[in-house]
């Protein structure tokens, strides 16, 4: 179990999706026509394993937290998608899950959780010639404003859960930190670099909702403080846009990777 387990309902109902401009970069970029094979490594819930499973043969849903494999299950057969195996499975053990070979590996905001060489070099292994690795990522970019309302919520962490808060239960690493490096050294060294983006809106309940799904402020790390977490955040909140309403954009970034 790890500390996704508690989020993982939360991660599925309000993690924001990706924009329909990268599953059309994946499509061009790779030739997906409905015949490959693809694996989404931490899947997580789906976000991204479904949409792909709509463009191509067979997908590979893999990640390490059963709770989020439980999730996928669900949204999968709610959308009636049949071509998706899911698996619980450590990516430290990826050229023990017999995997058939691969057109394509995505990785959504899961790849500063693994051990970037030995994930990459097993990689090379069952990707095919013309194959790739694609990792995708949201997040503020340094000359991008941030909303006003993301400094209410981190207070509002620091001072329930404590200041050391995104260190303590988050990634040991930023997803750009030493990826371009991780890249470099790999058989995947030929880098493109795609970015839009996404202009979300959110309600009170959405945003507060948002924050479970997060690794440093799960309902798991927050235990007992949960209620009066909740009950802080919707007040400062509130108390911020009384209407309820909070708007950011958020950058999106993909990382296309391939062979010379």
């Amino acid at each position: 179990m790890t500390t996704f387990a508690s989020a993982a309902h939360h991660y599925a109902a309000f993690r924001p999706h990706y924009p329909e401009e990268f599953f059309t970069l994946l499509v061009d970029r790779f030739g997906l026509d409905g015949t490959q094979t693809v694996l989404d490594l931490g899947c997580g819930p789906g976000t991204i394993t479904l949409p792909l499973a709509a463009r191509t043969g067979h997908v590979h849903a893999v990640d390490i937290e059963p709770a989020m494999i439980r999730e996928g299950r669900k949204a999968a057969a709610a959308h009636g998608a049949g071509n998706i195996t899911w698996a619980c499975g450590d990516a430290a053990g990826l050229t023990g899950m017999g995997l058939p070979p691969l057109h394509l590996c995505t990785m959504g905001k899961s790849f500063q959780w693994m051990n970037q060489d030995q994930v990459l070099a097993d990689l090379d292994t069952l990707i095919r010639d013309g194959g790739g690795v694609v990792l995708v990522s949201t997040g503020p970019r340094a000359s991008a404003p941030r909303p006003a309302w993301l400094g209410i919520i981190e207070r509002v962490c620091t001072d329930v859960i404590g200041p050391g808060y995104r260190q303590e239960h988050g990634p040991a690493a930023h997803p750009a930190e030493g990826r371009d490096d991780a890249l470099a050294r790999s058989a995947f060294s030929r880098i493109e670099t795609a970015r839009w983006d996404q202009t979300l809106t959110r309600t009170l309940d959405e945003l507060v909702g948002l924050q479970y799904s997060f690794s440093y402020s799960s309902p798991a790390v927050l235990g007992t403080r949960q209620a009066a977490f909740d009950e802080l955040l919707r007040r400062e909140l509130t108390a911020f846009s009384p209407t309820g309403i909070f708007e950011n954009t958020v950058p999106v970034e993909a990382v296309i990777a391939t062979r010379p």
